[in-house]
């Protein structure tokens, strides 16, 4: 990208692993995040669209659970009240959970009078949802909880929500990269501005914004790197960055998310970093799936024991360059959502979609199925998917779903 605004993390994958081609089971927090704690797709896990508010069943283990189990503190800080909390089934194995649950603001807008209030009333007067918490806030949380027990192995999983729209992050990062003072703002899903209108002129200022909103995040995650290093849990400390999911700036007539299963919604960045036990400087190019991190992460600590999640462990491909294993194609999934902008085809019915190392396959299950081929094309502008040669690949990628060979 032609603009600094990551370099924490960009520091981080150049001294780690870092994925190039990694892809969310969906573009949409919670199923996404059910799949980072099961290591399950979608259609497994069941936290999906079946109602408004998807609920994580407790068919298979967690990854806290099993960690748990082994002897660690495990915590999760969610600064996004409404899609990843205790409520929905992802606290489970979690010791301490921190979702903003049961805060004043929280409470109130709950009760029946108060949504009303929020309804007809609030979403009249901010433009933000009033139960966003910032990434100090997380980051303060976090540490407060590191520096009551120091001494035990900990597993962490921090959900900042500031690279989210409405994109607005605090000064001086919202007009860092714009000559506006407060660029951004029109894009708004709190107030169900799904998707405007917008100039060019006034998509860029989005953009400006929510580069912002990224180079907010990546301070404090300086920032959080820098305190836990002070408290004496830098030497043995693996991190994970990654997303739930992309977001559409206009490609496809979109912008936002969950409208669809493109690239730009499902593609996330993954960099996994422990100087002395990941190699340095790797980049692994192969298409994967966020879901595989459960089962990675239990390969990096375990002492050979059966791993209890199926998608198979990415360990492989950092230790052997040469000959890349073979592994499952990465496995992107969406429920009808009939209350999205017409234009968007979650509004028309559900969709998947398998990524190969040349091809994206999507299939739909009223609009039909498409073909890409997204390394040579990153915007699928052209469907390859009515002309034979096409068709023969799309044969041979629908045999993988038919067959169930996805993980």
């Amino acid at each position: 990208y032609e603009r600094s605004t990551s370099p924490t993390i960009d520091r981080l994958a150049e001294q780690g692993v870092f994925f190039e081609n990694t892809f969310s089971t969906s573009p949409y927090t919670t199923p996404s995040h059910a799949s980072l704690l099961t290591g399950r797709y979608p259609h497994e896990h069941g936290a999906q669209w079946i109602t408004r508010r998807p609920i994580l069943n407790d068919r298979y283990p967690t990854l806290p659970e099993v960690l748990r189990a082994r002897g660690y503190r495990t915590a999760a800080f969610s600064a996004n009240r409404f899609w990843f909390t205790r409520e929905q089934g992802l606290g489970r194995g979690f010791i301490h959970f921190e979702d903003n649950f049961h805060s004043p603001g929280d409470m109130a807008v709950r009760t029946f009078y108060g949504r009303k209030f929020e309804e007809f009333i609030l979403r009249r007067l901010v433009d933000d949802y009033p139960w966003r918490q910032q990434a100090r806030n997380i980051n303060n949380s976090v540490m407060r909880w590191l520096e009551r027990n120091p001494d035990e192995p900990f597993f962490a999983f921090l959900n900042y929500f500031d690279v989210h729209d409405p994109y607005l992050p605090p000064q001086p990062y919202r007009s860092e990269f714009s000559a506006l003072e407060n660029p951004g703002g029109i894009v708004n899903s709190y107030q169900n501005r799904h998707n405007p209108q917008l100039t060019p002129q006034e998509l860029q200022n989005e953009i400006d914004a929510y580069d912002g909103a990224i180079s907010y995040v990546d301070d404090h995650i300086a920032q959080l790197l820098a305190e836990i290093k002070r408290l004496g849990l830098g030497d043995n400390l693996l991190v994970i960055i990654t997303s739930d999911h992309g977001e559409a700036f206009g490609e496809h007539g979109s912008v936002l998310h969950p409208n669809s299963v493109y690239r730009e919604e499902i593609q996330v960045p993954l960099i996994l970093w422990h100087p002395g036990a990941i190699p340095a400087g790797v980049q692994v190019s192969p298409p994967v799936t966020n879901a595989a991190l459960p089962a990675t992460i239990m390969d990096l600590i375990s002492q050979g024991e059966q791993n209890p999640f199926p998608i198979q462990s990415l360990t492989p491909l950092w230790k052997d360059l040469k000959t890349h294993p073979e592994l499952p194609l990465p496995l992107a999934e969406m429920e009808h959502w009939p209350w999205m902008p017409e234009g968007s085809p979650s509004s028309h019915g559900a969709m998947r979609s398998l990524i190969s190392s040349e091809y994206h396959y999507i299939e739909h299950e009223t609009l039909g199925t498409e073909l890409y081929e997204w390394q040579k094309d990153p915007l699928e502008s052209r469907n390859l998917a009515d002309n034979p040669e096409g068709q023969a690949i799309i044969d041979w990628l629908k045999g993988f779903l038919e067959l169930g060979r996805v993980h």
